[in-house]
């Protein structure tokens, strides 16, 4: 078994017990974004920034679409999960996925709203993309 699918199956299980751990606290979920494909997909009509002979991924789609801020997205590689929370039939706002992200570092994931916040701020600032989850 290759180290990358291990690495898939343990990221499996650990969104699933967040998933279960959000909804003991009282939160309620939807999925976003998981899996990613890199597959070239044609882009008809050469809009601006795109050729009208090339083929982009879906990736590829949202960085040059301001979408993403990476080309190699762990979604591409099925270890990365947008999740958007829910708490008292209001959607969460960024700094209250705080409890959530530390939850995911916790149990050893890599979460995005420390994405672009130096270390000695994490109490203080929440990253660009605190709704997204990776191992």
């Amino acid at each position: 078994m290759s180290e990358l699918l291990q690495k898939q199956f343990k990221f499996s299980k650990m969104i699933s017990e967040l998933v279960v751990w959000l909804y003991d606290q009282g939160y309620t979920v939807q999925k976003g974004d998981s899996w990613r494909s890199t597959d070239k997909l044609h882009v008809p009509g050469g809009l601006e920034g795109f050729e009208d002979d090339e083929k982009y991924s879906y990736q590829e789609l949202l960085f040059y679409n301001r979408k993403s801020k990476v080309i190699n997205s762990k979604h591409n590689d099925r270890l990365a999960e947008d999740l958007l929370a829910w708490k008292n039939s209001k959607r969460l706002e960024s700094e209250e996925y705080r409890p959530i992200g530390e939850k995911w570092e916790s149990m050893g994931g890599k979460w995005g709203g420390r994405f672009g916040v130096i270390k000695e701020k994490y109490n203080e600032e929440i990253g660009w993309d605190a709704n997204h989850f990776e191992l």
